[in-house]
Formats: structure tokens, sequence, C-alpha cells
């Protein structure tokens, strides 16, 4: 149980950072760089034992690595996007209930039973997600700027391919392998970011802020323990149907605590409802 709390923790600072990084107008762009540069060095350090490089080029899922490494920091930045306009409790809400789509994966392609508690599951958190972004026209400001509702459907739709691809990846790897695609998949964000920010600075001659560097740190160290501790809980022979239900739960609640106590969110009926119905939905496919 230690290594889920760890992990569910560690989810949660993430979001607790990028609502603390807005406030204080940093470059989340230099910083989620750092963050991934800051992940790749600990995944090599912490499973220097394990990875074995001269496999590369044999390795066939090292190609989706490098596309998972691209959506990952395009993801990042579109997450704090949504943190930044539409608050903690929505983006953690629209980020979790990306389990329905590795859901869907194992019913249609591993023949696991559709039950009636999956099905109202499911359909409790596309309601989550609907409930939880409205009221949509009371608003002014968001009503005129309406393309920002993007934000959280993208968040939601590319959390759902990254779920479903380390779902995917779950079945078909072991251990070791696993940490490769995950040094592949940080390497490559690293580098894109890094390139990204070059381009950045030569094409609006701005000057690479230093100063982000211990935010991008500590969001990588956060960010790597989410995903390290997590592997962890799995490796102690926790039963995916329960784990992954009661990470997602924890982190919707633990995530609403902070953005209520620390950052003084205001949450209306909608997002009250929007997170209870979230959370039905995860304990309605766990009893599944």
């Amino acid at each position: 149980m230690l290594y889920l709390t760890l992990s569910i923790l560690s989810s949660c600072t993430l979001l607790w950072m990028f609502r603390y990084f807005s406030d204080k107008n940093l470059n989340i762009q230099g910083i989620i760089t750092v963050n991934y540069i800051t992940c790749l060095i600990s995944t090599l350090v912490v499973n220097a034992d394990t990875l074995n490089f001269q496999s590369m080029r044999d390795e066939p899922l090292n190609g989706y690595a490098f596309l998972l490494g691209g959506l990952f920091i395009i993801t990042f930045n579109i997450m704090s996007k949504t943190v930044t306009h539409f608050g903690i409790m929505i983006s953690s809400v629209t980020q979790k209930m990306s389990l329905i789509a590795p859901i869907m994966i194992g019913v249609l392609f591993y023949a696991e039973n559709l039950t009636i508690f999956r099905i109202i599951g499911i359909i409790a958190a596309m309601s989550a997600i609907v409930v939880i972004n409205m009221p949509f026209n009371k608003d002014p400001e968001q009503k005129r700027k309406w393309i920002l509702w993007l934000y959280p459907l993208l968040t939601w739709l590319l959390s759902s391919i990254i779920d479903s691809a380390f779902y995917l990846l779950g079945k078909s790897t072991g251990s070791n392998q696993s940490a490769l695609f995950l040094a592949v998949l940080f390497g490559t964000a690293a580098t894109l970011g890094f390139f990204f920010m070059i381009f950045h600075k030569i094409k609006n001659g701005l000057k690479i802020p230093w100063h982000i560097l211990p935010f991008g740190i500590t969001l990588g160290i956060s960010n790597f323990m989410s995903i390290h501790y997590l592997m962890k809980a799995i490796g102690q022979g926790w039963d995916a149907s329960l784990m992954f239900p009661i990470n997602n739960v924890g982190i919707i609640a633990i995530s609403m605590l902070g953005a209520l106590l620390i950052f003084k969110e205001k949450a209306n009926q909608y997002k009250l409802m929007g997170v209870a119905l979230a959370i039905s939905a995860v304990l309605l496919i766990a009893l599944s």
C-alpha cells in the first residue's frame, strides 16, 4: 500500500505544481523540458542494473516509445493549460476519466467482460466530464474564449491514448523492457522539449530562464515517482482492476482537497457533482 500511496501523492503534486507555476507566471514550457530530463536521469539511475541498451536496435517497441515521448510532452503542456484556465479539479477529473479507454481495449481485444457495473461506470465517467465543465454559458469570459474548452477535451483524449499504450505495454512486455521503454520515452520528450526551447530562443531572442531549473527538477522527480511507484505497486502483485481505480480515486479526491485548501479554488455544485460522478465511476468499474 505504501508504493501506491506514494504514487498517488506524487501525481497530485504534479497538478498542484502546475497550478503554482501558473499563479507565479513561470515559464512552464521550460520547466516541462527540465522535468523530462530529470525523469530520464532518474530512470537511468534507478534501473542501472537492469537496462540493456545493446538490445535497443532489436526492440520493436522503441518506435512506439519515440511516438509516446512526443505525445507525453504535448500532453503535459496541454494539461498545464487546463490547470491554468480551469483549475485542478477539472484537470484531475478529465485526466483520470481516461481509464475508459483501456477498459474498452480490454473488452474489444482481450475478451474481458463488459459487466453491468462497467457499463454504468463508463456512463458515469462520461457524465462526470460533461458535468464538471458546466455551466457552459454563464461565464462571459469563457464564452468569448470557447476555444479554451479544447484543453480539457484534449487532456482527456491524449491521456486516454497514453493509458491505452501503457495497458498494451503491460500486456506484452516484462519489467526490463518497460524500463528501457520509459528511458527511450523520457529521452525523446526531453530532446523534443530542448529543441523547442532552442527554436523559441532563436525565433524570439529570449534568454534561457535558468532560474526555472529547481522547479523543473522538482516536477521531474514527482513525475518519475508517480510512474516508478505505480510500477512497484504492480510488482507487489496488486490486481490491476483494483489498483488503478484506487489510484484514480485517490488522485481525484486528494488533488481536490489541495485545490480547495491550498489554492482556494471555488467548488460550485457542478464541480462537486462531477467529482462525485468520477469517483462513483471508478468504484463501479472496480466492483466489476
